[in-house]
């Protein structure tokens, strides 16, 4: 989906093409909005994630040390801390994204949880997998409506070269114990039988995607880093509260939107006091 000249001024999509952003949520598991970031604003956040990537992988001990811990050859998962630019209030309260998951989620949105997945060069093919399970497990044997979405912002465009991530269409929907049971082999002998895209998509494009949809990192076989944002937000009943620590001069820079989609998490005083925990790459 493209935005409007008239959407992008608004900051908000028309009622038609909201009611074509949740029908593809539901029917495909995901939704694309390309190009919601300008150039200049890409560019400036790149070059400063770039920068703090490097620091990451120097305190891990390089590569070796980050492909002990990373799910996936040269597949890097990084938190970021809510401090500028990573708390700018367009990436963590985007009202695009917020329109399309509040429809879909409801108005008590939550998020607890920002992190980054980064595609080094050379990187190999991730597990097929799915980030959250049938909200009932295998005991409602039919699907639920979306209860938690990932927002991923990409910072370069995505391609087949630089290992775009690869998505099954529909397999949110799919509730039974073989899919259930948490062995990857199982969703790769499925997959085989199933269609498969890959997210071919500019920089500075949304994808609002379903955590239970089947998907994986792809090799980068580029010479430059492939990465994205990655918040996930969730129904506001289901939300597990206070996981992230938000200085205070963050909070009280930002908007009402922002600070009520993340009045469940911790406030601290000063950025020093802020843990930026290790994490894993999810695709």
């Amino acid at each position: 989906m493209k935005l409007t000249p008239e959407e992008a001024q608004a900051g908000r999509l028309s009622d038609e093409n909201l009611q074509l952003a949740l029908r593809a949520l539901r029917d495909v598991g995901l939704v694309v909005v390309e190009s919601v970031f300008d150039e200049a604003w890409v560019t400036e956040f790149r070059a400063a994630y770039n920068e703090r990537l490097e620091q990451h992988i120097a305190s891990q001990g390089g590569m070796e040390g980050i492909n002990k811990k990373s799910f996936g050859q040269n597949h890097i998962g990084m938190h970021l801390p809510l401090v500028p630019p990573f708390s700018d209030p367009q990436v963590v309260a985007n009202p695009i994204a917020v329109q399309i998951m509040s429809a879909a989620l409801g108005d008590d949105l939550r998020c607890s949880f920002y992190h980054t997945n980064t595609a080094y060069p050379g990187s190999k093919f991730q597990p097929i997998h799915r980030d959250f399970g049938p909200l009932f497990g295998t005991e409602l044997d039919v699907p639920t409506p979306v209860t938690h979405v990932v927002l991923n912002i990409p910072l370069t465009d995505f391609t087949v070269e630089n290992g775009s991530t690869e998505v099954w269409p529909g397999t949110h929907l799919i509730v039974d114990k073989l899919a259930s049971d948490g062995q990857p082999e199982n969703l790769v002998a499925r997959a085989e039988g199933l269609g498969s895209i890959r997210t071919n998509i500019p920089a500075g494009s949304i994808v609002i995607r379903d955590l239970r949809l089947w998907h994986r990192g792809m090799p980068n076989n580029s010479q430059e880093i492939r990465t994205m944002l990655a918040l996930v937000y969730s129904r506001g009943w289901t939300a597990v509260a206070k996981l992230l620590d938000i200085p205070r001069e963050t909070w009280a820079s930002w908007p009402a939107s922002a600070r009520e989609i993340f009045r469940h998490n911790n406030i601290v005083e000063t950025v020093d006091e802020v843990e930026v925990p290790i994490g894993v790459a999810g695709l």
